[in-house]
């Protein structure tokens, strides 16, 4: 399981971003995200604000910016 990060145009809904939650963040990102099963993982969810930064500082990529939706979704 890779938990990843996709940025989409919210006009065009392109794909203009990817990026992978490292593995050494799997419990945080569980408690982050308040997933408490295992089949919690498997669904894509929109991210808020606050999620959005905290992600950002463990992939030390930035993700937000205008026009634009950012969703994880865990990948195999």
């Amino acid at each position: 399981m890779k938990p990843t990060v996709e940025v989409f145009n919210a006009t065009t809904e392109e794909l203009l971003q990817s990026v992978e939650v490292p593995s050494v963040f799997i419990d945080q990102l569980a408690a982050l995200m308040g997933w408490s099963k295992p089949e919690d993982f498997c669904f894509g969810y929109d991210l808020s604000p606050q999620q959005i930064k905290i992600i950002e500082e463990w992939t030390r990529t930035t993700l937000d910016g205008d026009n634009r939706i950012i969703q994880i979704v865990c990948l195999e």
